[in-house]
């Protein structure tokens, strides 16, 4: 029986090729295994390689070390080895967060120009900042305040949030009109709010004025159940099926939003689906604002 080339496709190469991107995405620990396949299957897969960018000294914690690293995508831009466009067109997924200096971060920023999911967690200097304004993600997490000291004095927001549907905000304390600037995100359905930033009847005010919104999540870093509520029982927001109260660790949230990159169920999408429960009768008490393990969430 003649030996079989690896160069010598027997599927069809759309086929061939939807196979070995499929196995990258929802396997990237055997990416290395799959660039020895074929040269063919070494450019495809290479593609899924860069996708999402994690931070290299959380590799360890995520048990997922094949996923590609800022670290990483430093070494290959600044080696020269591929065009610019490569990683421009490649890069969706961005985890940005310290110990990357400024001068790595505008590099990160000036080549991958199409980031769909992107969390900062540092406080970038202002070019930096500048820089952002040319991306558009769908999802951003990201503290306020950076943006907001870095906008001229006449406009209200950095234009990176013009895009924006999903957003989550990192800061510890927003300003006093930070919910009537909510009328400028034209695009913004869903919106978290880290502990207790925002006051009750901000919250409450947001979701009376603001009727696009699908979801306004009170995000906690500890555990949130029944025994420990974080509003009275008649506070309005609380009334509103849209709100629900979540909780994750912060070790557990890169792990999460990895999770959402690849289509999985990450906290936005338990709230969607406790949302969804909620409208249709299925949470009992009906003004129960969190989920509970019997949820099946």
């Amino acid at each position: 029986m003649p030996s079989l080339d690896p160069e010598s496709p027997i599927l069809p190469p759309e086929l061939e090729r939807e196979i070995f991107e499929t196995a990258a995405i929802r396997h990237p620990e055997i990416i290395p295994n799959l660039f020895l396949v074929s040269r063919r299957v070494h450019d495809w897969v290479e593609c899924i390689k860069y996708r999402t960018i994690l931070p290299f000294a959380r590799e360890a914690d995520l048990g997922v070390q094949m996923l590609c690293s800022d670290a990483q995508l430093l070494r290959a831009i600044q080696s020269d080895s591929k065009p610019e466009w490569f990683f421009c067109d490649r890069v969706k997924h961005l985890f940005i967060e310290s110990p990357l200096t400024d001068a790595q971060f505008m590099t990160l920023l000036s080549t991958c120009k199409n980031i769909d999911i992107l969390a900062v967690l540092i406080f970038p200097g202002t070019q930096c900042m500048l820089r952002l304004q040319a991306l558009h993600p769908r999802k951003l997490g990201i503290s306020l305040r950076n943006i907001i000291h870095s906008v001229p004095q006449d406009t209200h927001f950095h234009p990176i949030l013009t895009s924006v549907t999903h957003l989550d905000l990192y800061d510890t304390k927003h300003r006093d009109d930070f919910i009537e600037h909510l009328a400028l995100l034209n695009t913004l359905t869903h919106l978290s709010l880290w502990n207790d930033s925002t006051s009750v009847a901000e919250m409450s005010a947001a979701l009376s004025k603001y009727r696009r919104l699908e979801a306004l999540v009170d995000m906690h870093g500890g555990i949130l159940n029944e025994a420990h509520p974080t509003f009275q029982d008649d506070a309005p927001c609380t009334a509103d099926v849209r709100f629900v109260s979540l909780s994750l660790d912060d070790d557990a949230y890169l792990q999460d939003w990895v999770v959402g990159t690849q289509g999985g169920t990450d906290f936005w999408a338990r709230a969607d689906a406790f949302i969804a429960k909620r409208r249709h009768g299925d949470i009992k008490p009906s003004t129960r604002y969190w989920i509970e393990e019997g949820d099946g969430i």
